[in-house]
């Protein structure tokens, strides 16, 4: 004798195996510190004005060349300015110091974001004539 059921009959599911996720990539690293720029920041400064040669520099006939390294900020303000390297002249260091802490200048980016940035300037100082 046949037995019917008047139920379906469901067929008990298969055993998944188990799924391995892989864990979260890392996120990708980013660059840090500031950006280098490469050339002068006459370049990236709209706003700058040449250092007044000092009086006293002019009467002594002191002449140099001096480099500074220049941090600009997010906004493109100079945040820092150090002598790299001297006029050996006291007067002009002072004076290209003073001409680059009051320029403006366009932010470097990075990735799209505005970001701090150092650039090596120079100033000749050099008397023309007698």
């Amino acid at each position: 004798m046949l037995f019917r059921s008047a139920e379906p009959v469901v067929p008990a599911p298969l055993p998944t195996p188990p799924v391995e996720v892989a864990p979260p990539a890392p996120p990708l690293s980013l660059p840090q510190g500031p950006v280098a720029l490469g050339g002068e920041l006459s370049v990236v400064c709209p706003e700058r004005q040449a250092p007044a040669y000092p009086a006293q520099s002019r009467r002594l006939g002191e002449t140099g060349k001096v480099v500074l390294r220049v941090t600009l900020d997010e906004r493109g303000k100079v945040a820092a300015a150090n002598i790299e390297r001297s006029s050996g002249y006291p007067r002009l260091d002072e004076a290209a110091l003073g001409a680059v802490r009051g320029w403006r200048c366009t932010p470097a980016r990075r990735n799209g974001q505005a970001v701090e940035a150092t650039a090596l300037q120079p100033f000749n100082f050099v008397l023309e004539g007698n």
